[in-house]
């Protein structure tokens, strides 16, 4: 890989880390870091390992986890914050991750902390989860 492909994607991620809370399409990003959809997704692909689709969905499920962890803020904001428009669809995406709808996750942490390990533990990092 290529030193400007590198930097590129570093970009890439730290723009999708600091942008998690909006609507994020592929064609967003394109037109941000002025590329083609289908180069920016090889190129990530190659470098990261998952597809950038993937890797924004488990940007959001592991922002939503902090967020349902340490603070009281309601599922539907949670949701948005992560960039869902629909509370709907997070709870489907969250469940899908957690094997738990986000308010059970929420109880479980905030009633059994020690526990976390075992509810992380079934997380699944591979998987894709849709906005």
């Amino acid at each position: 890989m290529y030193r400007k492909d590198a930097s590129l994607l570093l970009q890439v991620r730290a723009y999708i880390d600091s942008n998690l809370h909006c609507n994020l399409p592929i064609s967003k990003l394109c037109r941000e870091f002025n590329t083609n959809k289908t180069s920016l997704q090889e190129r990530f692909r190659a470098c990261c390992g998952v597809s950038l689709h993937a890797f924004l969905q488990q940007s959001r499920m592991e922002k939503a986890v902090i967020l349902l962890r340490e603070t009281d803020d309601p599922v539907k904001l949670v949701a948005r914050q992560c960039g869902y428009r629909k509370v709907h669809s997070f709870n489907k995406a969250f469940k899908a991750y957690a094997q738990l709808p986000p308010g059970a996750y929420r109880r479980s942490s905030l009633h059994f902390p020690e526990d976390m390990d075992v509810v992380e533990s079934n997380i699944n990092p591979a998987k894709s989860y849709t906005a």
